[in-house]
């Protein structure tokens, strides 16, 4: 028997562990977008990105789409699509998207957007959108964590996050606090989370910020710190007094602990 020079002869073969897929070659004016499905607000600069790789060979993954009722409509690969429009649109040659057929129900293509490499990252309001929309298909926390690959009480807190009001949903797009704090807010203040939100990016500008963080949300007790501060060295003279140091002895060894805890 010859050597087998290509995977279509070790399929054609049956050779065990290789296996062919059907991939397809698409124009990308023939694929509509879904709206309000992807869960990745296109971004120009990733779309700019996928451009230029596009334009100097770059092999890229392939999309996903799906065929219903005559359609073409894609469910996986947005960015890429946007970047094969965008440069027909510029004049260059049409350029094929290599495309896999993609076969499920609505949750099935949540699912494998929310698992894809080949897109780019979701934020965490994303994923918790998305967890919302499996969650409301009939999915319990505990299958779309073993779905995604993490855990229940990140799919939890997700959906907690998704589920907050859209004045702290646009503070999050807006760059103005980070998931994690507005996420404590809302378990916090419920409803109310948007208003304490707003009020301490007020404070926040004030002393010079852009965002809200937890400080500023919970500033430091500093009577407390003062306090804490004075029983530790009050503790440690002691220690030290029990130990035969001398009165400089101590007062050396106290300035120095605190000139290294600055």
């Amino acid at each position: 028997m010859k050597p087998l020079i290509s995977l279509k002869l070790f399929a054609e073969n049956h050779v065990e562990g290789v296996s062919k897929t059907t991939q397809f070659a698409v124009d990308p004016r023939l694929i509509e977008v879904e709206a309000d499905f992807n869960a990745r607000p296109l971004d120009p600069e990733h779309v700019a990105s996928i451009k230029l790789a596009y334009s100097s060979g770059a092999i890229m993954p392939p999309v996903f789409v799906r065929v219903d009722a005559g359609k073409i409509i894609m469910v996986d690969g947005h960015h890429r699509l946007a970047a094969a429009l965008e440069l027909i649109a510029e004049g260059n040659d049409v350029l094929r998207l290599d495309a896999i057929q993609f076969r499920g129900n609505d949750a099935d293509r949540i699912a494998h957007m929310l698992t894809s490499n080949a897109g780019k990252n979701l934020t965490p309001l994303e994923m918790g959108v998305q967890y919302k929309k499996l969650a409301a298909f009939g999915w319990k926390s505990s299958e779309i964590a073993e779905k995604v690959g993490k855990s229940r009480g990140h799919v939890d807190q997700m959906i907690d996050l998704a589920g907050a009001n859209s004045d702290v949903h646009a503070m999050i797009k807006r760059g103005e606090v980070s998931a994690h704090v507005a996420l404590k807010t809302v378990k916090k203040h419920g409803s109310k989370a948007g208003a304490e939100l707003a009020t301490a990016l007020d404070k926040a500008k004030a002393v010079g910020k852009a965002k809200v963080t937890n400080k500023i949300i919970t500033p430091v007790n500093t009577d407390a710190r003062d306090a804490a501060r004075y029983r530790w060295l009050r503790d440690t003279a002691k220690r030290l007094e029990y130990f035969g140091d001398t009165p400089e002895e101590i007062n050396d060894a106290i300035d120095s602990t605190m000139k290294g805890d600055k």
